[in-house]
């Protein structure tokens, strides 16, 4: 499948070992994942101003990223369909590769259910309805 995590699944997972961590981790080994600039820039932004994290752990975050993402640049006219404005940019990125799972905590997102053919959840939903055990 292809898996977009918001910013915030992957910051969870940065931080804690909890739910976005473990189904980081099962992603990570049997999807295809998807990141754009956008989402980058968002999660260094928030490791780098909120959190304070050092600058070599910082680097550390880039090339994880670097090393299990696909990066797209998605072409096209952001569209005005979330609440909040920069969660198009996720959307905008599902449209661009036909994702077909958005991983989010975002209320906003997950109120929409779905956006085209990709299905909008939550970790916890990723555990309950996508996760077959080996």
């Amino acid at each position: 499948m292809k898996i977009i995590f918001d910013s915030n699944v992957i910051l969870s997972a940065l931080i804690t070992q909890g739910l976005s961590y473990r189904v980081f981790d099962i992603c990570i080994d049997k999807h295809q994942l998807f990141i754009s600039s956008w989402i980058i820039n968002e999660v260094l932004t928030i490791l780098d101003t909120k959190m304070h994290t050092p600058k070599a752990e910082i680097e550390r975050v880039k090339v994880f990223f670097d090393t299990i993402f696909n990066k797209i640049n998605p072409k096209g006219d952001l569209s005005n369909i979330c609440r909040d404005i920069d969660d198009n940019n996720i959307l905008l990125l599902a449209r661009s590769i036909m994702a077909d799972l958005i991983i989010t905590g975002d209320n906003d997102l997950l109120s929409l259910n779905n956006h085209l053919n990709t299905k909008i959840i939550s970790p916890r939903q990723f555990i309950e309805n996508y996760y077959k055990p080996d």
